[in-house]
Order: structure tokens, then sequence, then C-alpha cells
């Protein structure tokens, strides 16, 4: 009787193999033809575009601050994050005032500053005057908020009297934190902040004369 010849097991163990590749072979060509795509990909795909220069605020900035080097950095976002006409050096901003209270890493925008730029967020048709107003009165007026502005006979005659309001419904843009007044006949103690409003030609002739004579009181509207 013949004995069968005994097979290595190193070629037993190669034989196990390829079966076991042969058994496969339709999945080890699809992950080869998707790591193939993949590398390809991303061989071509571009590069992320570069980031864009623009001018944040570097600490958290409270409405009427006349910002300087030290509440302003220039960061770099993606392009997509950018805000349309975002500033983006430090000069553009340094000796304005904010016109709204923001946060650190905000990027700046000229309608958020006491300036030129800030007539840009007035509505059409109206222009942007500065009020005097009497502490406290304006210390709850935010931007944004739509107000009515009152003089009194008292405060131009230095006693009690009348009140009568010569704007209605005026939107406040920025607030300037209070200094000391500087009416013609304005007698009171109080500091005078002023409010910059949008409000129509003839409106804002109102508000100039009435200003100039003493503080206004701001009444606010739901």
């Amino acid at each position: 009787m013949r004995t069968r010849q005994a097979v290595p097991p190193s070629r037993s163990t190669r034989a196990r193999l390829r079966r076991a590749v042969w058994r496969r072979r339709h999945l080890l060509a699809a992950l080869s033809l998707g790591l193939a795509a993949a590398t390809a990909v991303t061989a071509v795909a571009p590069p992320d575009p570069p980031g864009r220069r623009v001018l944040v605020l570097a600490t958290d900035t409270p409405a009427g601050t006349a910002l300087t080097e030290r509440h302003l950095a220039v960061s770099e976002l993606p392009p997509g994050a950018v805000p349309p006409g975002a500033l983006a050096d430090v000069a553009d901003a340094a000796g304005s005032g904010l016109a709204v209270g923001l946060p650190a890493g905000t990027p700046l925008l000229p309608g958020m500053l006491v300036g030129p730029g800030l007539a840009a967020g007035a509505p059409a048709g109206t222009v942007v005057v500065a009020v005097p107003v009497a502490d406290p009165s304006a210390r709850l007026v935010r931007p944004g908020r739509r107000v009515s502005l009152v003089t009194t006979s008292g405060d131009v005659a230095g006693s009690p009297g009348g009140a009568e309001v010569v704007a209605r419904s005026v939107v406040v843009l920025a607030v300037e934190a209070g200094t000391a007044g500087g009416a013609i006949l304005d007698t009171n103690s109080q500091p005078v902040s002023h409010l910059y409003v949008a409000a129509s030609e003839r409106v804002a002739t109102v508000l100039v004369g009435s200003g100039a004579w003493a503080p206004l009181r701001a009444v606010l509207e739901p």
C-alpha cells in the first residue's frame, strides 16, 4: 500500500491564502478602486482659499467707547465668514466711537462706528443728527430703538413748565456716553448724552434748533 506524502505546512498555508484571496477577489477589487478614486480626488482638490484680513474687537466693548489700538485686533477669517464691507485695518476705526456695545471677536463694519459710516445704517430718505439728551432719560436707550424726543419749557426758562414732542418715532443709530452739558440755557449739572438719530430733514432741523437751547428728553416707544 502506497503512503501519501505529507504536504509541507508552508505550502499548505500558501494554498489556503491563495484560495481565500480568490474567493474575495471582487471585494478586494472594489476596495482597491475606491482607494484609488479617493486618492485621485484628494490629489486634484483645490487647496483651501486663503483667509481674509478683518478688523475685530479685541475686548468686550460698550457703546460710546472711543476706540484705540487696545480695543482692536486684526484677525484672519475664512472668506465666507467675513461680512461684506468689513474693515481690515486698525486705522479704519481708531479714534471713532463705537455705536453699539459688542463682544470681543466681532468683525467691525462702518455702520457700527460713530462717524461717516454711521449714515449707512439710516433708513432711506433720512439724515443723521446728533441730539443732546439729559440723563437719566438716555440710559435705557439702545441703538435700533425708536424714541420720541421731548422738550420742556422748564428747561428753557429754568423753571417748571410744560412739555412738547418735537420728534416722534425716530430711529436711534448710536448712543454717546454722557458728558458735561453744552446747551445755551442748560443749567442742569447732570451729564448730557448724545443720541444719533435718523430723521427727515425737516425734523432734523427742528431737533437741532430745540437741542441748541437745552437737552431734550427721550421717551422709549414699545
